[in-house]
């Protein structure tokens, strides 16, 4: 298990001031979350203005909720005698007692460790390993400068985050009222924008983000997510994740016209940047530039409704076929077949329109194409997916030196990165090599040794750059504005940066929360593939610091946890449960996260992304 305690320095807060946590003076953090028995856990800790006076080494210990140290306090006579401790002040003071033995501690702590000083390129950390606790309870860890909030340690403790998730997609759905959480609104949508007198039945389905917007490439994903709790969640959640299930597909089942083509979302406004076909694309998270639009009056067809926009876009169409078809194998007839054959449909329609190849692009008709396979052999021909895997392992770097195995685009004029979708190539090659396909031996070898480099010699080669174990967002040829914002080298004349670079000809400040938890995604599922467990830990890791153990000890998901950033929707106090897109990278790619009481949608708006990926990696870590 590991576990990190952390203290970060920080500018001082003044009087007249933005409100925000004050990092100045030593705070201890963990996972808010809690942790299962067997999980890896870590302590880890920033001394903020005395981290000069700090010793080398700081005893931490943990202690069952409610149970403290007794600590050295000048405490009034007229206290007396009493069981009540002292109730001022309760942190103060020196730890009394044999820190060594512990014979003087009352309560006797149920685990001693001990914090190591370490440099590292975000600042100086103590960190500490605290992976053979596995006692079932209710825990804190102490510290002489103060506790974190309580955790748990138990088997089932990612089954808050599967309730967290149905009732933030519950809370998502468009078009029908939710008591306490919004009205009914988007009742009316929509119509064609070639078409202004043809409507279709698009209400329902679910928003994203909190907006009135109903991308589906940012929502399908909810689709895998929902299979996954079905298979692999609580039991007491199947019905209800069926339910969801049945909810967003109506959506989608009426977003796709007679030809098979998928439609690419409900709305309103236009690119804020200016041409669609030229701004669409924002670092292959498609759609990012387009503008929202006011709620109409949820009267059907009197003129007010939003649009469906009809533009070809080959990622919502490969989602579209590939998430019809998983939806198939966990839904009861008749949802089955109408699954199965719009996901035919839409699948002929991509192989009568192609694309241009990027490496996002390959990767989703590779998963779309295997899903379609496993689901329905008879709409896919065998030979597009052994041409679809060879052209991604052709698109991996294998390099002797530095990092190794990360995937380009084509010609490799620059490294495949993406916001949304980070993870795409090599979950589909393991998606491949899970289904063990006859005929495919060798080409397989390829794709198991092509996965195995990409976790081994990419991600957790600079993981280990910094002290919590992130992966990096990704590998740059030519970076954009190196003389404003590090990039640290890959080797072989390539960049890396671990947080997504915020200057660029089309900014795109935004969080990596779901660039993170897709890739600890990857991780889990083939560490469960590959029985690896040091992928699975490494997985886990990344999930504690979205639940709290990072450097400002705040749980990125509001609707579990103690401590949150102030989370940003438009519908701000009315989405009970979610996840922040978390952490930006500052210019010389340390975190940094919006602490303020100001809304800022760089790292503090709720999106869906990261919460799918969330239930995905959950799964797989069981």
């Amino acid at each position: 298990m590991v576990f990190l305690v952390t203290w970060v320095l920080n500018a001082s807060v003044g009087l007249l001031a933005q409100p925000k946590y004050d990092y100045s003076n030593p705070f201890v953090c963990t996972s808010q979350l809690g942790f299962r028995p067997l999980s890896p856990k870590m302590a880890s800790f920033f001394g903020g203005i005395k981290t000069d006076e700090l010793p080398e080494e700081i005893p931490f210990f943990i202690q069952r909720v409610g149970d403290r140290l007794p600590r050295k306090l000048d405490v009034p006579k007229a206290w007396g005698k009493s069981w009540f401790r002292y109730p001022y002040n309760i942190v103060d003071g020196p730890i009394e007692g044999d820190t060594e033995n512990h014979k003087a501690f009352d309560p006797t702590p149920q685990y001693r460790g001990t914090l190591q000083k370490k440099e590292t390129r975000w600042g100086t950390i103590w960190q500490g390993d605290f992976t053979d606790f596995k006692k079932p309870g209710f825990y804190q860890v102490e510290t002489e400068y103060g506790f974190t909030v309580p955790f748990e340690v138990a088997e089932n403790v990612y089954t808050r985050l599967e309730r967290s998730y149905l009732q933030f997609m519950s809370d998502q759905r468009s078009g029908v009222d939710i008591p306490g959480v919004r009205p009914a609104e988007n009742a009316d949508d929509a119509r064609l924008y070639s078409n202004e007198s043809i409507y279709l039945p698009v209400a329902g389905g679910w928003n994203d983000a909190g907006d009135w917007r109903k991308w589906l490439f940012l929502t399908l994903g909810n689709v895998e997510a929902l299979t996954q709790i079905i298979r692999f969640g609580h039991p007491a959640f199947k019905q209800r994740a069926i339910n969801e299930l049945l909810w967003g597909n109506a959506y989608f089942h009426h977003m796709v016209n007679d030809d098979g083509l998928v439609y690419e979302d409900v709305g309103g406004g236009i690119n804020r940047s200016g041409d669609y076909e030229t701004t669409w694309w924002n670092e292959n998270h498609s759609g990012v530039t387009a503008a929202g639009d006011n709620v109409p009056d949820g009267i059907p067809m009197n003129g007010d409704e939003r649009h469906i926009r009809e533009n070809h876009n080959p990622l919502v169409q490969f989602l579209f076929v590939r998430h019809q078809a998983l939806a198939s194998t966990v839904l009861p007839s008749p949802y089955k077949s109408n699954c199965l054959v719009l996901a035919d449909k839409a699948w002929r329609y991509s192989q009568q329109n192609q694309h241009d190849q990027r490496t996002l692009f390959i990767a989703e008709e590779l998963f779309a194409a295997l899903e379609l396979f496993n689901a329905r052999k008879e709409s896919v021909k065998i030979e597009r997916i052994r041409a679809l895997v060879n052209t991604l392992l052709e698109r991996q770097m294998k390099m002797s030196t530095g990092l190794s195995g990360y995937f380009m685009e084509a010609e490799a004029s620059d490294g495949y990165r993406s916001v949304a979708f980070s993870a795409e190539p090599a979950l589909a090659l393991l998606r491949f090599c899970e289904l063990n396909l006859k005929g495919f031996e060798v080409i397989q070898k390829k794709a198991e040794t092509a996965i195995k480099s990409y976790i081994d010699n990419y991600l957790l080669a600079d993981a280990a750059t910094n002290p919590f174990g992130l992966p990096p967002y990704g590998v740059y040829t030519t970076p954009p504005f190196p003389k404003d914002q590090l990039f640290r080298t890959a080797g072989n004349g390539r960049f890396v940066r671990t947080f997504l670079h915020v200057f660029h000809e089309n900014p795109i400040p935004h969080g990596t929360s779901a660039t993170r938890l897709q890739l600890a995604y990857l991780m889990a599922r083939a560490g469960k593939h590959f029985k690896n467990q040091n992928w699975k830990d490494s997985a886990e890791k990344i999930l504690q610091w979205c639940t709290g153990h990072n450097t400002n000890g705040l749980c990125l998901y509001y609707g579990v946890g103690f401590k949150h950033a102030v989370p940003a929707n438009f519908v701000n106090y009315n989405v009970p449960n979610g996840v922040i897109v978390g952490y930006l990278g500052t210019p010389e790619d340390k975190p940094y996260l919006e602490t303020s009481h100001a809304i800022e949608w760089s790292s503090q708006e709720v999106w869906d992304v990261p919460f799918y990926y969330t239930i995905g990696l959950i799964s797989y870590l069981r």
